[in-house]
């Protein structure tokens, strides 16, 4: 008799209280987070498969295991996610991650105009959290925290490519060492500096590859100090790259077109396809006066050799 067959065979308090046990140990030694869900029905199950998913893939991209207990609620009413959050917040806001508390809150989609979906938002919040365990709880620089989470949710859109080019062509971008306070900006300076923080941690991944990222974590992690961990894994002085990300950004964002902003984009391409239709038409006309040529010069030489 197997060991599978032993434990079947036992009677059924005894079985129940070792089932109990095996559970409780495979629990233990589990690599997974464990999330306390506060929803209602419509967002229950999606936020459970969203948290998993971004747990494994952010785990893998920081090189860390998180086990921590993590209360995820979901919010219907802002007095409920007031309640929840138990601090101010910013009106722009539609998510938070209070890392002592290992709290995610969020304004659910199905009841607020958040411009997101629940799974965006919970991946986001949940880089977090997790940055903060691969980090030992150090401070990190708010644009790359950001920038990070915004590229593990994958929120960029043409929106945030349309933000960056009016600040270029307009009173310029922030820099980066000056978004520390971003909860205490207005929507408009916020969606801005958000967006250069994506921008700025991409180019990073982009130049450098996803592996600066853990290379830079754990170092920081060991050593305390930030400035010789950001240059032993990207090979730049933080203050001379941050300086040298900006220029190169405003360099590309000032040949964006303008014209792909909302208020342009359709009648510009209305404008594009009259033009297209009338330079077909033209071409048309010129290709048949071509043959109508070509007809009669044939005619001409038929004639000639009769």
């Amino acid at each position: 008799m197997n060991k599978d067959e032993n434990i079947i065979s036992l009677p059924g308090l005894p079985r129940a209280f070792l089932v109990l046990f095996i559970a409780v140990m495979l629990g233990v030694n589990s690599q997974a987070a464990v999330f306390q869900i506060e929803a209602q029905p419509p967002d229950t199950l999606r936020t459970r498969l969203a948290l998993e998913y971004h747990h494994d893939r952010i785990a893998g991209m920081l090189d860390i295991e998180y086990t921590d207990t993590i209360r995820v609620v979901i919010a219907t009413t802002m007095e409920s996610f007031s309640r929840a959050l138990g601090t101010t917040f910013p009106d722009w806001g539609a998510a938070a991650a209070v890392k002592k508390k290992k709290l995610i809150v969020i304004k659910s989609p199905s009841y607020f105009q958040v411009g997101k979906s629940l799974e965006e938002l919970l991946g986001h919040e949940l880089g977090h959290l997790m940055l903060d365990k691969a980090s030992a709880g150090r401070w990190l620089p708010r644009w790359f925290e950001e920038g990070f989470c915004q590229l593990v949710s994958g929120e960029w859109r043409i929106s945030n490519d349309i933000r960056i080019t009016r600040a270029v062509w307009g009173g310029g971008l922030m820099p980066l060492t000056s978004l520390e306070d971003v909860n205490k900006f207005g929507g408009a300076k916020a969606g801005l500096a958000y967006s250069q923080s994506y921008l700025a941690v991409s180019s990073l991944v982009q130049e450098l590859s996803i592996q600066f990222i853990p290379d830079f974590l754990n170092d920081y992690r060991e050593t305390g100090n930030i400035y010789n961990a950001f240059f032993t894994a990207s090979g730049y002085k933080y203050t001379e790259w941050a300086n040298l990300w900006q220029k190169q950004t405003v360099k590309r964002y000032r040949f964006v077109l303008f014209v792909f902003e909302s208020d342009f984009f359709f009648p510009m391409l209305a404008v594009l396809i009259i033009i297209l239709y009338i330079m077909k038409k033209f071409q048309v006309r010129k290709k048949r006066k071509r043959w109508e040529l070509e007809e009669r010069l044939q005619g001409y030489e038929k004639d000639s050799t009769a």
